[in-house]
């Protein structure tokens, strides 16, 4: 495959993130940024090398091969169609639009196309994932898992004082789940199952709205799955996985740097074991697995099913009737 142009929308930590983990390969190069400001764009270009930065999307289209799409959610599903229909691949930041509905508007247009529509969850595609998955095969019978990340969001401090940021406006389609309960939601459903027999849970809404912090318990045959999220606290415990003859224990779902195995009765073995990386170091799987899938032409169907999935489970829980105060639930 000759070296594809990939084009970014948005100027955030994210973006940034993205532009250098591009920057170290020989087969992607970011050809041009848009920005709904001139110098926001003007910046983010300068800072990154990047030759092109404009204020109009069908112009950065028109430069590029692919998109990477890294602005509110509820942009999400706009942008991505309107560079499908410019015959151009998209990759979609987590969460990958506001409604399972969405979502397989964008996935069914990339298909009628033969482009491709992948999510990005850098998280599934890094070795310490890999390491996960090959360490459930020691576990025995699976039985219980608790997943869990919860991240003190470093604009919550504003919201606390009065100040409600871009990060915590619900009318953006915002949430602690489609922010941070992707990171434990979307294994669950991959490591366990698509399609769970039960899901019930309840979360945090804060006066404004904003849903800040949840969990969502998933029932499968012999198995149970909870998820708990949050971007209002700072989670201390990792995630275990248990089966009848040993448990898994992950310090971070998402910036992971330790799994190890623990046997029943036995003696703990590191299965993955590094200095828990920064998040931008953990983008080249999903670059990697995007390009792969340009290239053949073809889209990874588990992981599309796992990203309309996840979000329908979004949808039914973010609907539960709830109460606009930080303290109260029905």
């Amino acid at each position: 495959m000759s070296m594809l142009r990939f084009g970014i929308v948005g100027t955030n930590v994210i973006s940034d993130w993205f532009a250098e983990a591009v920057a170290s390969r020989a087969d992607a190069t970011v050809a041009a940024v848009y920005s709904r400001a001139t110098a926001s764009g003007d910046t983010f270009a300068q800072r990154h090398g990047i030759a092109s930065a404009t204020t109009h999307y069908e112009a950065m289209l028109d430069a590029v091969d692919a998109v990477y799409i890294a602005s509110p959610i509820i942009a999400h599903h706009p942008q991505a169609m309107t560079a499908l229909a410019a015959d151009r691949h998209v990759l979609v930041e987590k969460t990958m639009a506001g409604s399972a509905p969405q979502i397989a508007q964008i996935q069914s247009a990339a298909a009628a196309s033969g482009l491709i529509a992948m999510e990005a969850v850098r998280s599934l595609y890094t070795p310490a994932y890999a390491a996960i998955r090959a360490g459930l095969d020691r576990l025995g019978t699976l039985r219980q898992a608790s997943l869990s990340k919860q991240q003190y969001s470093s604009r919550y401090d504003a919201f606390r004082a009065g100040e409600i940021l871009r990060a915590f406006d619900p009318a953006l389609e915002n949430s602690a789940l489609a922010d941070i309960g992707v990171y434990v939601l979307q294994p669950a459903l991959d490591l366990f199952g698509l399609h769970p027999d039960t899901a019930d849970g309840a979360s945090v809404y804060l006066h404004n709205g904003f849903e800040g912090a949840g969990t969502l318990t998933l029932g499968y045959p012999g198995t149970v799955v909870s998820v708990t999220w949050s971007k209002i606290t700072h989670g201390v415990t990792p995630s275990v996985i248990t089966g009848e003859d040993a448990s898994l224990v992950i310090d971070d779902l998402a910036e992971t740097g330790s799994v190890v195995l623990r046997p029943r009765g036995g003696t703990p073995e590191t299965l993955f074991a590094q200095t828990p990386p920064a998040p931008g170091n953990t983008m080249s799987g999903e670059i990697d697995a995007f390009l792969a899938q340009v290239a053949s032409g073809v889209p990874d169907p588990h992981r599309t099913e796992v990203t309309l999935a996840a979000r329908r489970l979004m949808d039914a829980h973010l609907a539960r009737p709830y109460t606009t105060s930080d303290s109260a639930l029905r």
